[in-house]
């Protein structure tokens, strides 16, 4: 009888675990997300979203799970369902992309919509990061700057320390005219800044960095000479 007990303990354990899907919503609508969400815990996967960014080299959905994961037979449960929600996964990769890592019971779901990114552009999802001055002509301008570009296509700029004067420069709205080209615009549309964005690769002595640097099409007055970079360890 004591065995029996026990096995039907460890059953009811087995059958009420559930596999972890990490959801990237990163270039989801919060409609898709909703269905994708519901779909999934319907067939009983536990669902976390998070908004990280891809790893660059991801140019298609792409299913990352653990060597280790435990019930195997997830992943086929897990594409079926998306397939049921006409989401195609092209890629199904054990244990790591990049700095993606994923133990047993939980995988990674990182869709991609058909369209969204090219090879060779960064969509405008992935441009929303804070990005820091440097290379500043120090003679005229005394302070740190910092450009906060949303998801919303809303900007703010940071002064260290703070600016005097008028500030109405400060926040707006921020959009890509023809890639690898942007418009800031302030909100009472008084002041245009236009940039260029670069990708590239720098190293320093820890690790490679993936750069996103944005290069102002003319010296403007509130950050003369500067650049803004965003950077992610790879």
């Amino acid at each position: 009888m004591y065995r029996i007990g026990t096995l039907f303990i460890c059953l009811f354990i087995t059958a009420c675990s559930s596999t972890k899907v990490h959801l990237y919503t990163h270039y989801l609508s919060d409609e898709q997300v909703a269905a994708i969400s519901a779909k999934l815990e319907a067939s009983h996967f536990e669902v976390q979203t998070n908004t990280l960014s891809f790893p660059q080299t991801l140019e298609e959905s792409t299913v990352i799970y653990s060597p280790l994961i435990q019930d195997k037979s997830s992943i086929a449960r897990l594409t079926q369902a998306l397939a049921e929600l006409d989401w195609k996964v092209s890629s199904v990769q054990p244990f790591v992309k990049g700095n993606h890592w994923y133990k047993q019971d939980s995988v990674g779901l990182l869709l991609l919509p058909e369209g969204i990114k090219q090879q060779g552009e960064i969509a405008s999802q992935d441009l929303a990061h804070e990005y820091v001055s440097r290379g500043c002509d120090n003679s005229e301008l005394n302070s740190e700057v910092k450009i906060q570009l949303n998801r919303d296509n809303t900007y703010q700029m940071f002064f260290t320390p703070e600016i005097a004067g008028s500030t109405d420069h400060l926040k707006g709205f921020w959009k890509l005219t023809s890639y690898p080209y942007m418009e800031l615009s302030s909100q009472n549309e008084r002041w245009w800044f236009y940039f260029e964005i670069e990708q590239k690769l720098e190293t320093d002595k820890v690790s490679n960095i993936d750069i996103i640097e944005l290069k102002p099409l003319d010296n403007y007055k509130f950050f003369p000479d500067c650049r803004f970079v965003f950077g992610i360890r790879v």
